[in-house]
C-alpha cells in the first residue's frame, strides 16, 4: 500500500500499529460475505455441505485483497475528515 495519497497527499500511516484496529473491519467484512452466502446456502442453495464449505473457502481467499483494502479504507474514514479544498488543491499538483 502507499504510504501517502497520490491525488491529496494524506498520509496513511499516521503511526506504527495504526491499521491494527482495520483488522475488526476485516473480520467484520468477512463475516458478512460468510453470513450472506450461510443465508443463500440455506435457503436457496442445494449444495452438499463439504462443497459450500470448499466455496466459502475459496470466495473468502478470492475476496481478501479486497476486503484488505475497503477494512484499511473504513478504518482510516473513521479518523480523517474528507477536506474538499485540500483535494482540489491536489488536483491542481497533479496535472
Amino acid at each position: 500500500m502507499e504510504k501517502t495519497c497520490s491525488h491529496c497527499g494524506e498520509i496513511y500511516e499516521k503511526e506504527p500499529g495504526y491499521f491494527f484496529g482495520a483488522m475488526y473491519v476485516s473480520y467484520a467484512l468477512t463475516s458478512g460475505w460468510f453470513i450472506s452466502w450461510f443465508i443463500m446456502y440455506g435457503l436457496f442453495l442445494d449444495w452438499s455441505t463439504a462443497f459450500f464449505i470448499g466455496f466459502q473457502a475459496v470466495t473468502i481467499l478470492m475476496l481478501s485483497p479486497l476486503t484488505f483494502r475497503w477494512s484499511r479504507i473504513i478504518w482510516l474514514n473513521f479518523f480523517v475528515r474528507y477536506d474538499k479544498k485540500k483535494a482540489e488543491f491536489g488536483k491542481g499538483n497533479a496535472a
